[in-house]
């Protein structure tokens, strides 16, 4: 039991830790576009900053929520073909 706790904390601690990058990687990017001089150069690297911040983040969210599934999940017991409830010979009477 204590094996699941741990894996437990230990995904929720690198979810935060992908999470908590993406966020500094987007604050750093924004801070350079800011100095970019150029119109043109400024409103292409923002565009970009968009599309990648976002997939940044989605992609952060995602292993989030993958290894918090993993890490909590509990492991169903596969139904027997003699357990009448989950028999297709049952529901079709």
């Amino acid at each position: 039991m204590a094996r699941y706790f741990t894996f437990g904390v230990l995904a929720i601690g690198a979810a935060f830790a992908v999470l908590l990058a993406a966020s500094i990687a987007l604050v750093f990017a924004t801070l350079r576009i800011v100095r970019i001089a150029s119109p043109a150069a400024h409103a292409v690297a923002a565009g970009a900053e968009i599309v990648f911040g976002a997939a940044a983040l989605l992609a952060a969210v995602y292993i989030a929520t993958r290894a918090a599934v993993r890490a909590f999940a509990v492991s169903a017991v596969p139904a027997t073909p003699s357990d009448p409830a989950n028999s297709s010979a049952a529901s079709t009477t």
